[in-house]
């Protein structure tokens, strides 16, 4: 057992002379009172479960702080929402061709599409949806929904690699690459 504590002892004083156990143990035999209900001893039990919970939530909260106590960067898109550009030959020619690959997030945001359009816009490349002919077809087949871009689109000017994408007005816009999700995949 722990050792006897005065009613008056402050907190500090409380953990260096006693463990948590036997406080709360204390304290739930005080809040109970002498002849308990089953209803009062539900009511505590979803008291302290409620208690346990908001304490754990607290203790992630200061987990998730950077190393100065600022609030570490949070992930503001879903996993897969990005695009992957590769470079690959063409079997036949052995010209360069690319392959922009998309992720399942990301697809199901542009609305599943059978036909993309791939366009420039400003400084940014857009990704939407289209009916047309003239759109490229995408393989859903095996793996990641993808197509093959001709050459001359925006995407030439892009190296292989992982993007990110988010969803504006309607269509997927290409972001920054993702360099560091790139080194863990090559591990």
């Amino acid at each position: 057992m722990g050792n006897p504590v005065s009613p008056n002892a402050s907190i500090e004083e409380l953990r260096m002379t006693s463990d948590s156990y036997d406080i709360l143990r204390r304290a739930v035999v005080e809040a109970l009172g002498p002849r308990p209900t089953p209803e009062r001893r539900r009511q505590i039990a979803a008291d302290l479960r409620a208690l346990a919970e908001q304490q754990t939530r607290m203790a992630e909260r200061v987990e998730a702080r950077g190393p100065n106590g600022e609030p570490a960067p949070q992930c503001r898109r879903p996993a897969g929402m990005y695009a992957r550009i590769r470079h690959e030959p063409d079997p036949r020619t052995g010209a360069r061709r690319i392959r922009l690959l998309l992720g399942k997030q990301a697809w199901f945001e542009l609305g599943s599409p059978e036909r993309i359009l791939v366009q420039p816009t400003g400084p940014e490349i857009w990704i939407v949806a289209t009916r047309a002919a003239s759109g490229l077809p995408i393989e859903t087949g095996v793996g990641l929904p993808g197509c093959l871009a001709p050459p001359g689109t925006p995407l030439d000017r892009l190296p292989p690699g992982r993007y990110a994408v988010t969803l504006r007005a309607g269509a997927l816009v290409i972001g920054s690459r993702e360099e560091q999700a790139e080194r863990e995949r090559e591990r």
